[in-house]
């Protein structure tokens, strides 16, 4: 039996992303432990419940798609409920509006304004646009990245029925996250398809995705793709000098020390610091089963690290462009009670 199918309790996405209208300017969402990366709720699946409050505020104005999304995180979220206060920065009848999004929890109140400055945190703040997609029109002119190698798919395309069934193919395979990963919930939502030999390019992560569950992958599901990696995500971005030194051949001791690395890898968190998202084009309604995403970073220094990332169909369609800045830490600092303070 294929990994995807084995049991697990499986919370759909659109419940977990559900959205109550508090006020005109205040929503209330749950952040859903099975999201969690420890006891943190996904960075990206926590931006995807704002932008659901966004899409929610906007819904009489039928500019339901998030067009750029800036995000930060300046406190550490809990799993529970929280709310979105919303401020209408600019708001327009034509192609885009402007909003700024604040996501608040602890000391919440049972009545308006739901919320306490003095004593609830800011967890995640945002400055977002948003339009309709699929009336967006004006000039459209091919840039010389379309005839580039980086705008090609990664080859060999997989066969998507084999890593469905089998979790691999000839070129591609399944991630499996070795022991002490359990409590990195949030990698368990995803399926992700590695190349089974170099990578395609150096220093470069070309990997195929989808949902474990076998849903659709939803435009409002991009904040959480392009928040969602494999547990050794680093090691496919390293110098291919470092990187051809750590997979020489091995005694059983080095295999031993090996397996404990991928351990400690495993127990490693990658809170995100800040995060940019430009949607380029909206999935259909019905959302896709497949996506490919590229990942760079141009340096890994001193705990922190950038990652540049492109989203596309199966098709080669760019759906969306990524920018983090992130920190990597142990799982430890993210498995404790949320102290008052913040990260």
């Amino acid at each position: 039996m294929a990994s995807n199918e084995r049991h697990r309790d499986i919370v759909p996405f659109a419940e977990a992303t559900k959205v109550e209208r508090l006020g005109f300017h205040t929503y209330k969402v749950n952040l859903n432990d099975a999201f969690c990366i420890g006891a943190v709720p996904n960075g990206g699946y926590s931006a995807s419940c704002m932008l659901a409050a966004a899409r929610e505020h906007l819904s009489s104005r039928n500019q339901p798609d998030t067009l750029t999304a800036h995000f930060e995180y300046p406190n550490r979220t809990t799993s529970g409920p929280a709310i979105v206060a919303i401020e209408d920065v600019k708001l327009r009848s034509g192609q885009l509006s402007t909003l700024h999004l604040t996501l608040w929890q602890g000391g919440l109140l049972p009545d308006s304004p739901f919320f306490d400055p003095s004593i609830s945190r800011r967890t995640i703040l945002a400055c977002t646009t948003h339009t309709n997609l699929r009336t967006f029109s004006g000039i459209t002119l091919p840039t010389g990245f379309s005839v580039t190698s980086a705008a090609e798919l990664p080859s060999p395309l997989p066969d998507f029925e084999r890593l469905k069934t089998q979790d691999a193919d000839e070129a591609w395979e399944k991630s499996v996250p070795p022991r002490g990963s359990d409590i990195v919930q949030s990698l368990g939502n995803w399926g992700f398809y590695m190349p089974r030999y170099e990578p395609l390019v150096p220093g470069v992560l070309d990997m195929w995705i989808r949902r474990s569950s076998g849903e659709m992958i939803t435009q409002s599901a991009l904040p959480y793709v392009v928040d969602s990696f494999p547990y050794n995500i680093y090691a496919f971005l390293l110098a291919p000098e470092l990187k051809k030194l750590l997979d020489a051949p091995q005694n059983p001791q080095e295999k031993e020390r090996k397996e404990e690395a991928n351990e400690q890898r495993a127990s490693t968190w990658f809170p995100t610091v800040v995060k940019n998202i430009e949607v380029k084009m909206p999935l259909p309604e019905e959302g896709v089963e497949w996506l490919t995403v590229r990942v760079t970073s141009k340096q890994i220094k001193d705990g922190r690290f950038d990652l540049d990332l492109m989203v596309r169909d199966v098709d080669g369609e760019i759906i969306a462009l990524s920018h983090h800045v992130a920190m990597i830490l142990s799982i430890e600092r993210n498995t404790g009670k949320k102290p008052r303070s913040s990260l």
